[in-house]
């Protein structure tokens, strides 16, 4: 079996050498167990198999000749629950805005689910459209949350726990400024609130451009956009604003960087209102997520990646842009793509 880079060495970096070698090599039996097992055929595409850092995909189809997916999670010994959280969190959906899982297999690490059209993602929408569909899509996943579940309010209170350590590193990257103090307290603020939030909805904290696939056409003639890949928590609901805001930054329609801060505002805001969530927290809780961002990529930085430089004054643009601070004459259509 074919691996693809991107997520061999994303699992070795976690498994090790020995662990990712062993699975991937166990994959080829995995395959021939499960497509007898479910009934399926392979389906191969000219681009498949399909990897991203988490998983492989392998097209198949049904034995109804409905077309489907064999998705594979690597090993993780970082998290070794997280196959399953994930399998919790779309069941909970049960296809509702997210994919629909037909079957499982937990010791493979395994599920079969439908297959949407992959060459097909949210980022194919204009930007002015993206606030509606989105804000649909994100009402559609809004279902009370699933027991087990790491909760945003811990995620928060560990921030808080190492806010003062972390704002240490500051004092090393040359972009942070004085007048950027007054985003870095904001975002205390705002992680302060989340971590006292009583909200606990079951959330897609990764829910961005390429994490939304549009669907096939139902019997009606009806396609709906899908969400794929979760990373399942529980929380408040405008957790999930922020992964929109730090994608596609090449596209913000204005030309002079403060007007591109202030588009970036604007999105937010209609964001959160298409997605009937609270705009002020929405936009508070991307500036907390940005915030620490940042610190994760000075940490990287200083640790002798040299793009996590490149990063880090990505994530404080935005946190700027978000917090009415000006973003000192940087055009958002320079800044280091993610990734």
């Amino acid at each position: 079996m074919r691996v693809p880079n991107v997520l061999y060495e994303t699992a070795r970096e976690i498994n090790g050498e020995h662990h990712t070698h062993a699975w991937t090599r166990a994959l080829d039996f995995m395959v021939i167990e499960l497509v007898d097992r479910w009934g399926l055929t392979l389906d191969p595409q000219p681009t498949s198999p399909w990897a991203g850092c988490e998983s492989l995909v392998l097209p198949v189809l049904t034995q109804e000749r409905r077309p489907a997916i064999i998705r594979f999670a690597a090993p993780n010994v970082d998290n070794p629950r997280v196959h399953a959280q994930i399998l919790d969190a779309l069941r909970a959906w049960n296809g509702r805005g997210a994919v629909q899982v037909l079957a499982d297999d937990s010791s493979f690490r395994a599920t079969l689910q439908e297959r949407l059209r992959t060459e097909t993602n949210l980022s194919a929408l204009p930007l002015d459209q993206v606030p509606a569909t989105w804000g649909q899509l994100a009402q559609a996943l809004r279902v009370p949350g699933v027991p087990g579940l790491v909760r945003v309010q811990d995620i928060a209170a560990g921030w808080l726990d190492r806010f003062e350590t972390d704002s240490a590193l500051l004092r090393e990257f040359p972009d942070f400024t004085l007048a950027d103090w007054s985003v870095v307290n904001a975002a205390r603020m705002w992680i302060e609130r989340l971590a006292r939030s009583e909200e606990s909805w079951l959330l897609h904290a990764d829910l961005h451009y390429y994490n939304i696939l549009a669907g096939h056409p139902d019997t009606s003639g009806i396609a709906t956009w899908k969400a794929i890949d979760p990373q399942p928590l529980t929380g408040p609901a405008e957790y999930m604003i922020a992964p929109l805001l730090w994608n596609r930054m090449a596209e913000i329609p204005a030309v002079d960087p403060e007007g591109q801060a202030a588009w970036l505002r604007e999105f937010a805001a209609e964001l959160c209102r298409c997605a009937a969530v609270d705009p002020a927290l929405g936009v508070g809780a991307a500036v907390a997520r940005e915030v620490e961002n940042m610190f994760w990529y000075l940490r990287s930085a200083l640790g002798g990646t040299q793009k996590a430089w490149g990063d880090a004054a990505r994530s404080l643009w935005v946190a700027r842009a978000l917090s009415h601070v000006s973003v000192h004459g940087v055009s958002a259509h320079r800044l280091k793509p993610l990734g």
